[in-house]
């Protein structure tokens, strides 16, 4: 009996069997997902296909509400199709500045000034008061309608260490965590305390079933080895897994580039999925050898990479999704995904093709 994307998602997530591996195209998504996409005439045609043949996981996130008024202005100033925005944070200590650049074509943001640029900075930030006013749920409930059985909802959250190289910029970050990690932790108790109050104000709002938690990328190696990890992402992010656990919710982390010496944290953490488990050269995964070691603890999501999806054959892109479906099909657990989505308007022809290709060459080779 054919099951539908929410039953197929949820069994898939719960261990028990589905009919087929659930196919997933990640943030490039039907139902008002992401405006931008819908937005672009070149996408339709795609977003269309997508909610008729895949199980769709719909990423929502709301920060929560800011009971202190805090003095904030933005300036904006438009050359061509480029939109360039300065944010100024006044402190009584400083003005805190951070500018970023949007382009009309490219569905991303460029930052070209981080808020924070020294530990001074940052303790300007946090010595701001903070109290959790409440999320709105608007969003979150017209969504759900929108998607009924087609998928479920992936609730979205950064960790601490995501809030510090956020906020720092990366290679900034990753100076002051070799340099002046007991600093930087510091501001990653206070990230940490906000993070969980604000979450489980969603969780008792009913946000979930799944969550994506995202930022461990930052310490991977060859950034850092995996004894730092453990000191700047597990001891943090157990404490969100463990709260979304408390609720009845599943914790998916998100983790471009080298995780395959990770794996054992990400289990000890207690999270539930991970993707996107990229392959060689940037990642390590083999997806046949995780799924041996791993297929029976944590639910495997991704293993395509986008550039395939951009620029193989559709040959290639047949080929590549039967490998994958031998390798990590069997059992369950199991959700075949880009490790990306496009960014680019108006979409290449190519892309959009390829994507064809992959959708149904997984409708084809994962059934069970």
């Amino acid at each position: 009996m054919e099951m539908t994307p929410k039953e197929r998602l949820l069994n898939t997530l719960k261990r028990k069997p589905v009919d087929r591996v659930p196919v997933s195209t990640y943030e490039l998504a039907p139902f008002g997902a992401d405006p931008w996409y819908e937005k672009q005439s070149s996408y339709r045609n795609l977003l269309n296909y997508i909610a008729e043949k895949t199980d769709v996981l719909y990423m929502w996130e709301e920060p929560a509400a800011n009971l202190h008024s805090w003095n904030e202005e933005t300036i904006r100033r438009r050359e061509g199709q480029t939109l360039h925005e300065r944010y100024i944070l006044h402190t009584p200590k400083r003005d805190l500045i951070r500018t970023v650049r949007r382009d009309d074509d490219l569905h991303t943001t460029w930052t070209i000034e981080p808020l924070l640029k020294d530990l001074d900075d940052s303790e300007a930030y946090y010595s701001l008061p903070w109290e959790c006013g409440g999320v709105d749920m608007s969003g979150f409930e017209q969504a759900q309608m929108r998607l009924g059985d087609r998928g479920v909802m992936l609730c979205d959250t950064m960790d601490p260490v995501c809030a510090m190289a956020y906020a720092f910029g990366m290679e900034n970050f990753l100076v002051l965590a070799w340099k002046h990690r007991d600093a930087v932790k510091k501001y990653m108790d206070i990230a940490l305390e906000r993070l969980l109050i604000e979450i489980r104000c969603k969780l008792e709002k009913g946000a979930g079933p799944l969550w994506r938690i995202y930022g461990p990328e930052y310490i991977t190696p060859p950034y850092f080895p995996p004894e730092v990890f453990r000191e700047l992402v597990s001891v943090y992010d157990k404490p969100i897994i463990d709260l979304i656990h408390e609720y009845g919710g599943y914790v998916r982390l998100h983790s471009h580039g080298r995780v395959n010496r990770l794996l054992d944290l990400f289990i000890e953490m207690g999270a539930d999925a991970v993707d996107p488990l990229e392959p060689p050269p940037q990642g390590d995964v083999d997806l046949a050898d995780v799924k041996k070691r791993y297929g029976n603890q944590l639910v495997l999501f991704g293993n395509i990479e986008l550039s395939h999806l951009e620029y193989w054959s559709e040959a290639q892109i047949e080929e590549y999704v039967k490998w994958s479906m031998e390798a990590a099909a069997e059992g369950g657990g199991y959700v075949i995904m880009p490790s990306a989505s496009p960014i680019n308007a108006p979409l290449w022809e190519k892309t959009e093709q390829n994507y064809y290709c992959f959708i149904d060459a997984a409708l084809k080779y994962g059934r069970y």
